[in-house]
């Protein structure tokens, strides 16, 4: 039961990091936006059109990502019950809850600042709430990921 708990957390990790990737690939362009929403380098009409992107998105990605990062968390916690809160498994636990606190704090505000906004509306706005998602992504895929590791690094020693 205990190494079903784990290749199934692991596999709700990497579905999550995988999707946080295609993301991160999406919003590459606007990267130079997480540091500087004026940058003059990235286009306006880029940011339109990731933002267009990213608002399509917004009726599937949510809730699916609710429920894999969901489950993933009901999986850490099974996992480190099943392990009696061995080191490891409270590691993961830790990384996957810690990143998860700073992520929801800002999710949902960050996501209707994209919906709300037309992709052919004020640019200014635009290039602050599709910085700002892009941003949410990225530590998005970091917990993913690193969750991801520490749930192979576990896979291997079973």
């Amino acid at each position: 039961m205990s190494a079903l708990v784990t290749l199934l957390a692991t596999l709700c990790f990497a579905y999550a990091a995988g999707i946080f990737t295609v993301l991160s690939m999406i919003e590459k362009p606007i990267w130079p936006l997480l540091q500087d929403p004026a940058d003059e380098h990235v286009r306006t009409a880029t940011v339109r059109r990731i933002h267009a992107q990213l608002r399509e998105l917004l009726p599937l990605l949510p809730p699916t990502m609710k429920t894999v990062m969901g489950a993933g968390a009901v999986l850490l916690a099974t996992q480190a019950w099943l392990q009696a809160f061995d080191g490891i498994t409270i590691a993961t636990l830790a990384v996957f809850v810690l990143g998860m606190l700073y992520i929801l704090r800002r999710l949902q505000p960050r996501i209707r600042a994209v919906a709300a906004l037309d992709s052919a509306g004020d640019a200014t706005r635009l290039r602050i709430a599709t910085g700002e998602l892009a941003a949410l992504h990225r530590a998005g895929l970091a917990v993913a990921a690193s969750v991801l590791a520490l749930q192979i690094a576990l896979v291997a020693t079973i």
